[in-house]
C-alpha cells in the first residue's frame, strides 16, 4: 500500500518545505478528503497492485534518468527534489519520501522527510542510503512556474478522490496527472 503524510508539500511551493509520504494502514477516523487527511497527518492507503499505482510506479521509473539529470544539474528556480522509496521492516513495507539528495553512481542518499510509522529503526531527519532501483516515485518543483513535476503516486491517490476535489488539488499543487 502507498500512503501520504503531507501532500501539502508544495501547496505554497516554498523552497524549504519538506516532502512527506508514508505507508500505513488506513484508520476509520480518516477525514473526508485527501487534503484534510494530509493536514491531519493521517495515512492514505492504496494497494501497490492497484492499476493507478502500478501506472504511477511505471511512469516514475520511465522518467527517473531525466529526473536524476535535473537533480545533478538543477534548472534555475527548481528545488524540493525528492524521491519515494520503499523500506522494509520484517514483512512490512513502508514508502517514504527522501529529500536533500546526493548521488554516487547507482547509489543515492538523503534525509527522511517524514516520520516512518512502521519502520521503527528510522525517524524523520535520518540520513538513509539506497539504490537507484529502489526509487518508485520522484518530484521536484519549478518555483517560477509554480509547477510540480513527478509525484505520480499522488496522481494515483487522487484517482480515488471526487473529480472536483482532485482537480482542485492538482491546480493547487501545479501538478499535471495524465489519464
Amino acid at each position: 500500500m502507498t500512503s501520504i503524510r503531507t501532500l501539502l508539500l508544495c501547496l505554497s511551493l516554498a523552497p524549504a518545505l519538506p516532502v512527506a509520504a508514508v505507508l500505513a494502514m488506513p484508520s476509520p477516523l480518516h477525514a473526508a478528503t485527501l487534503v484534510e487527511r494530509a493536514r491531519k497527518d493521517e495515512p492514505v492507503a492504496m494497494p501497490d497492485e492497484d492499476p493507478a499505482m502500478r501506472k504511477a510506479f511505471d511512469a516514475a521509473r520511465a522518467g527517473l534518468d531525466g529526473f536524476l539529470a535535473k537533480l545533478a544539474s538543477p534548472p534555475a528556480g527548481s528545488g524540493s527534489f525528492a524521491v519515494k522509496i520503499g523500506i522494509r521492516s520484517g514483512s512490512d513495507l513502508e514508502y517514504v519520501w527522501i529529500g536533500n539528495l546526493s548521488i554516487d553512481g547507482e547509489r543515492l542518499s538523503g534525509r527522511l522527510d517524514n516520520e516512518p510509522r512502521m519502520v521503527k529503526a528510522l525517524k524523520a531527519g535520518d540520513v538513509h542510503a539506497f539504490a537507484k532501483a529502489d526509487i518508485v516515485d520522484w518530484l521536484y518543483v519549478d518555483r517560477p512556474r509554480r509547477r510540480m513535476h513527478g509525484n505520480f503516486t499522488a496522481c494515483a491517490l487522487m484517482t480515488r478522490e471526487p473529480p472536483k476535489e482532485a482537480a482542485a488539488l492538482r491546480r493547487q499543487l501545479g501538478l499535471t496527472c495524465s489519464s
